[in-house]
């Protein structure tokens, strides 16, 4: 007997994700002129006039500054691996009254450009430096454009990054955060820029000393790790009609969905009353109203919503 079989893996779209592979061994942290980051094969500092690092244990025999876990902005052992990189993901400071603001990103080209209208889920995690850290940041995020950002300067990058953390304060000196989403992309995407596209002046942020004053000097530093990009399988399935007579053949109405995110479905009958809500993509729909009793047959109207889809229509109750 002969058996045909074809087998697919997904494929980390992020070139040396782990900060594994390098040229020549960090000798310190990064100094304008001297991008020690870019020794870390396939990663840059896009805005040349600041100074993201790259650590590694090969360093531990040497200056040690830039070593693994321990290091000039603070000590934290990989998330994998033997080496990570760093960048200020903030700093504003005024002596005049005028805000001085400094920004470090890290920058890479990914390994294929992204394709239109395709899903994609990306992962990275970070790690408060917490040794010279005044305040956290939330809304630390990953950016996926079709150029790069390259300029002698060190002026923040305000975009709107796919991927943001929304959820808490980066503030955990001791473990790695892991940051995740989901996007749709829009054809041609093909840098990956990872750093803070805020202003400071008006986000929240933490801060461990005093309550936050745009005058005051704000430092923030993390560590990046483990940074994975893949192609979603995005099969879209949403039955026109289902028969919930408990013969255990289609009782059911339920969406396949690739992107789950912040997701949510209602269903309204013919009067636009909602019979059935839920945020969970793994609840079916059973035919029945919110007080349990089972809906007449007919034509009922459904949207479903997640982070980057939408998807609406009608199905049919035939019992």
């Amino acid at each position: 007997m002969l058996f045909c079989c074809e087998a697919k893996t997904q494929t980390n779209l992020v070139y040396n994700g782990d900060f594994e592979i390098y040229d020549m061994c960090p000798l310190n942290p990064s100094t304008p002129g001297d991008l020690q980051i870019e020794h870390c094969l396939g990663w840059t500092a896009p805005t040349k006039l600041a100074t993201s690092d790259y650590f590694n244990i090969c360093n531990n025999s040497g200056t040690k500054l830039a070593g693994v876990p321990k290091n000039l902005l603070g000590y934290q052992q990989p998330y994998n691996g033997n080496g990570y990189c760093g960048f200020f993901a903030s700093i504003v400071d005024s002596g005049s009254g005028q805000p001085y603001i400094y920004r470090e990103y890290i920058q890479t080209r990914l390994v294929q450009k992204l394709e239109n209208n395709k899903m994609y889920n990306f992962s990275f995690y970070v790690s408060s430096s917490g040794l010279s850290n005044t305040h956290s940041l939330i809304k630390v995020g990953a950016l996926f454009s079709s150029s790069n950002y390259t300029a002698n300067t060190f002026a923040p990058i305000f975009e709107s990054p796919q991927i943001v953390n929304k959820t808490m304060f980066l503030s955990d000196t001791l473990n790695w955060i892991k940051i995740e989403g989901s996007f749709e992309s829009n054809g041609n995407e093909e840098y990956l820029t990872i750093g803070y596209f805020e202003n400071e002046t008006i986000d929240t942020l933490n801060n461990h000393y005093d309550s936050f004053n745009p005058y005051y000097r704000i430092l923030s530093y993390y560590y990046v790790d483990g940074l994975t990009l893949k192609e979603l399988p995005c099969n879209v399935n949403i039955p026109n009609v289902f028969t919930p007579n408990n013969d255990k053949i289609n009782d059911e109405f339920k969406l396949e969905m690739c992107d789950t995110l912040n997701f949510n479905i209602s269903i309204y009958n013919r009067w636009g009353d909602t019979i059935f809500q839920s945020n969970s993509i793994h609840k079916s729909w059973d035919g029945k109203d919110k007080q349990g009793n089972d809906c007449d047959d007919g034509t009922y109207y459904f949207v479903a919503t997640a982070a980057y889809k939408k998807e609406k229509g009608f199905v049919q109750l035939v019992r």
